[in-house]
Formats: C-alpha cells, sequence, structure tokens
C-alpha cells in the first residue's frame, strides 16, 4: 500500500507540481505584461488570471499542509515561501489588471485614478503580506544574546 502511495503522489501529484511551480515563477511577469498592454493600448485584456492563481494557490497549499505531498519541498526551505509569495503578488496584479479594465473597458474613472488605485491596491495586499510574515515568519526568531 505504501509503495502505490509513493507511485501516486510521484506520477500525479509530484508531476503536476513541477508544472505549477514553473507557471508560479512566470505568473508576475505574465499579468505585468497584461498591465503594460492595458495602458499602452486602453483596451481591456481578458482576465482570467484570479481563476489560475487559485488554482496554483490550492496545490501549493496541499504541499503545505500535506505532510508527505510536502517532503520534496520542504527539503528546500525557501520554495514553499517563495511560491507564497509570487501567489500574493500574482493577486495583487491580477486586482490591478481588473481595476485597468473597469477603465478601459467601462471608463469608470480616468486613467490617473486607475493606476493610483492599481499602486494602492498592490501596496495594500503587499502590506498584508508583510503583516502575514511579521505575525508567522518563514524562520523562527530566536533571541541568541538572552543566554
Amino acid at each position: 500500500m505504501k509503495v502505490l502511495k509513493w507511485l501516486l503522489a510521484i506520477v500525479f501529484y509530484h508531476s503536476f507540481m513541477f508544472g505549477v511551480i514553473i507557471a508560479t515563477l512566470f505568473m508576475p511577469f505574465i499579468i505585468y505584461g497584461d498591465i503594460k498592454k492595458i495602458l499602452i493600448n486602453e483596451v481591456p485584456v481578458a482576465s482570467g488570471g484570479v481563476i489560475v492563481i487559485s488554482l496554483l494557490a490550492f496545490f501549493i497549499y496541499l504541499a503545505m499542509r500535506s505532510k508527505f505531498l510536502g517532503i520534496p519541498y520542504r527539503k528546500i526551505t525557501i520554495l514553499l515561501p517563495a511560491l507564497q509569495m509570487l501567489i500574493y503578488t500574482s493577486f495583487a496584479l491580477s486586482v490591478g489588471v481588473i481595476i485597468l479594465n473597469k477603465w478601459a473597458d467601462e471608463g469608470l474613472y480616468s486613467k490617473g485614478w486607475a493606476i493610483t488605485l492599481l499602486l494602492l491596491a498592490i501596496a495594500a495586499i503587499r502590506l498584508c503580506m508583510s503583516l502575514l510574515y511579521w505575525k508567522y515568519p518563514v524562520v523562527r526568531r530566536t533571541n541568541r544574546y538572552k543566554e
């Protein structure tokens, strides 16, 4: 039974997780390209980024919560926190794309306000990420001068 468990994990989950890691690494650059297209051409782009980010985040969550599935990713200690940060950054940029699409499609507000709201959304999500890692740090804080 143990062999079957390892075989299924290697064949299905870890092979798919390799693609998730690659996609997560390139996702902020792809979304940044969408933001650039919206600002230059002033035409909305198709935004399915939040759905893709949610799917990628689900598989990263499985690697974090499952001790068995997360074994290879805990060996490289910086991998899971880096993937989390990339997911949060991609989410912030996706919120920015949604804001810019509202400007380009509906003319809801001016271009200056759209860019300001984009920057505020990115700053707010980055601030929330900073608070999260301040409360739950990647490496436990120790006071080596206490002894």
